[in-house]
């Protein structure tokens, strides 16, 4: 063999192996990311679908559901819309985030899944941007301040499947 072909033919391993590692790391974060995302989205799926009723009614009674991309509530006798309009996003395997534009901001609830996303508990309650001291202190920035303090006292919920 002449030298020229000896050089062509030379391919030192270190210099191949960075390269193939660099595409098996990317190919198996690619994966996880997809699995996770999956993931995520299946329970957001679950949710949308489900009654959220109290923890230990054996899923009758009162709930509170995702209805033609609205959030309400059903007291047994009525339904009553508590938010409309609403985007539901995955805030990580076991959290979702339901949000509303609310005034000039949005108002998102974030509720944490236990139990195999089989409970919600709700984790916060807050709006974005931070209202001001200003409209806090107003006579509705109160209400909406108790509010806000009620549904954080919300009992944990249990996703059971939708009866209408």
């Amino acid at each position: 063999m002449s030298k020229i072909a000896e050089r062509r033919l030379r391919v030192k391993p270190s210099q191949r192996r960075p390269q193939h590692s660099i595409t098996l790391i990317l190919a198996i974060m690619g994966f996880v990311a997809s699995c996770s995302n999956a993931d995520e989205s299946a329970i957001a799926d679950k949710f949308v679908v489900s009654e959220l009723h109290f923890l230990g009614t054996f899923c009758e009674g009162p709930y509170f559901a995702v209805r033609d991309g609205n959030y309400i509530s059903f007291d047994g006798t009525e339904y009553k819309t508590l938010l409309r309009n609403i985007t539901i996003t995955a805030a990580g395997p076991d959290r979702l985030s339901i949000s509303s534009e609310v005034g000039s901001g949005n108002f998102i609830v974030t509720y944490l899944l236990k139990h195999d996303s089989t409970v919600a508990i709700i984790e916060s309650v807050r709006m974005e941007p931070e209202p001001t001291p200003e409209q806090w202190a107003t006579g509705s920035g109160i209400e909406f301040r108790d509010a806000i303090e009620r549904m954080k006292k919300i009992d944990p919920l249990v996703l059971c499947t939708a009866t209408t």
